[in-house]
């Protein structure tokens, strides 16, 4: 039980909260963001562990393992709410060890850097693609700086316990600090560019709507 309510607070900080100052912050209509606040956190609640599991997956067979095993969605039904993994096989040298652990990880930190550039511009006026994108580049990854590290610190030996056996706790700590440094400089500034992109966005359609009634 105490898991399960560390994690529903974890979510409600990196993932709803986030989501909630980009809506209600922006100006776009009410009406128009209530099916975006509601489904965006579904979705990502179904695609979290899959896309973090599929990312080591893919660190295993780019250093020549295999998986021979996948359990990519949790058993809901059985009241399992955040478990994923995966069995691999052929990895016999730390360096691999190494990859296969911390490519999710290196994935999450070019999401951030490709958030910083691509929010430049409003590339879409639906909010929901908008909020779609925002959660994908910067809310996902944020989340497995925030579940990973307390997880670590709570003593479970997973990836990070894995990567500082290879490393050492200054790297592995230095790299954990610094990625979520730059998560939190990669949400920031999206929601700024994003708010600001929204209330452009009304401007122009409300500048539209009176040069139609003037014509």
């Amino acid at each position: 039980m105490h898991n399960y309510l560390l994690y529903t607070c974890e979510t409600l900080l990196v993932v709803v909260m986030p989501l909630l100052v980009l809506y209600l912050k922006g100006n776009w209509p009410l009406r128009k963001v209530i099916l975006p606040l509601v489904v965006i956190p579904i979705f990502w609640y179904f695609t979290y562990a899959p896309l973090h599991e599929l990312s080591h997956a893919a660190g295993i067979y780019l250093v020549g393992g295999k998986v021979i095993f996948w359990k990519l969605i949790p058993s809901f039904w059985l009241g399992e709410f955040a478990r994923a993994w995966l069995t691999p096989s052929g990895i016999t040298q730390s360096w691999q060890q190494l990859a296969m652990s911390s490519f999710p990880y290196l994935l999450d930190v070019v999401c951030f850097i490709v958030a910083i550039f691509a929010f430049r511009r409003g590339s879409s006026r639906n909010p929901f693609f908008i909020g779609l994108a925002f959660m994908l580049l910067c809310l996902r990854p944020a989340c497995d700086f925030v579940f990973e590290p307390i997880a670590f610190l709570s003593g479970d030996r997973g990836d990070f316990y894995a990567i500082q056996q290879i490393i050492g706790p200054f790297a592995i700590w230095s790299f954990i600090l610094i990625s979520i440094g730059l998560a939190v400089y990669s949400i920031s500034l999206s929601l700024i560019r994003l708010n600001r992109f929204s209330k452009q966005q009304i401007g122009q359609n409300t500048d539209d709507i009176k040069h139609n009634i003037v014509r």
